[in-house]
């Protein structure tokens, strides 16, 4: 071959053949690399750069989610702060529940006032302190209906209902409500039915001879001044299946309630003071003086209407 033929094949060879070369190098590197920038791209780039990207990215998801209970979003801490952050909405809810219970008898007490709200709740569970000036203008009368007026009979029925003469709520947690009478025979208290007004009632046998009563208790509930009247209902049914009662002398009894009418001599007392009613030791609630619920009533005897 002659010396120009050989410059013409190494021209062609040089023109087509080393950009092929260099073609398919492309080609083989773009093959090689595809795997590695998928895989590390999944894991957010390079080994190095995308593990800590990727561990920053948690960090920052965990902290974000933590900060919505509470915690904060600093990286590592962020799920440990915010379960301490929820652990610290389980304690106050806690101390809400303590609140609630610890002021039930302190109108919410300083468990409620720590719980924020505690005091509300405790209040509505029925502290034992109505302010004087309610109490000064406490007045309320007991309506009273029977349907067992025999003078002898296994089972002493009463309806009531409580009309509140004054401006103020009664609060029914703070009423007590005594029918008198004697037991003969052992009595078993049943109470079926309330209104809605007095709630969570509970009727015992107080026993003291001639002052022996039915003494009621109610655990919430008010009854407003011109409220509904059915809504201050309270059913009290006094049985003994063996023998009957002798309600003759009873001093709450009267055979001639069949409707409803004011009985006198059941009691209400508001915080222990009465406002209703007369005891059968002599003591009224109109008295100037004595009558409040265990106080000397008049001519100096001691009031019945005390603690059972």
């Amino acid at each position: 071959m002659t010396k120009t033929w050989q410059l013409r094949v190494l021209g062609l060879y040089l023109t087509l053949g080393i950009p092929l070369a260099a073609s398919c190098a492309r080609e083989e590197n773009t093959l090689e690399d595809v795997p590695s920038d998928t895989s590390n791209g999944a894991k957010g780039g390079s080994s190095s750069g995308g593990s800590s990207t990727d561990k920053a990215g948690t960090t920052a998801k965990a902290g974000t989610q933590s900060g919505a209970f509470g915690g904060t979003s600093s990286a590592g801490s962020g799920g440990k702060t915010g379960t301490a952050g929820t652990a610290a909405a389980d304690g106050g809810e806690a101390a809400s529940i303590a609140g609630t219970s610890t002021g039930g008898k302190a109108g919410g007490g300083s468990g409620g006032t720590a719980a924020g709200g505690g005091g509300s709740s405790g209040a509505g569970g029925g502290g034992t302190t109505v302010p004087p000036e309610v109490l000064a203008r406490a007045s309320a009368v007991v309506y009273y209906q029977t349907a067992h007026p025999a003078a002898s009979d296994k089972t002493i029925q009463m309806k009531l209902h409580i009309k509140n003469q004054s401006a103020d709520p009664l609060p029914m947690a703070n009423v007590k409500i005594r029918y008198w009478f004697t037991a003969e025979v052992t009595p078993e208290l049943h109470q079926y039915y309330t209104g809605p007004e007095a709630k969570t009632p509970k009727a015992v046998f107080v026993n003291d001879g001639a002052n022996s009563n039915a003494l009621m208790t109610f655990g919430g509930g008010s009854i407003v001044m011109g409220g509904d009247y059915n809504a201050s209902e309270i059913q009290l049914e006094i049985t003994n299946n063996t023998s009957p009662f002798t309600q003759t002398g009873d001093f709450s009894f009267d055979p001639s309630a069949s409707a409803d009418k004011p009985n006198p001599k059941i009691t209400l007392y508001l915080a222990d003071k009465l406002i209703w009613g007369c005891e059968p030791s002599g003591a009224c609630f109109d008295d100037a003086v004595g009558g409040a619920g265990g106080a000397p009533g008049a001519g100096g005897a001691p009031g019945a209407g005390g603690a059972p």
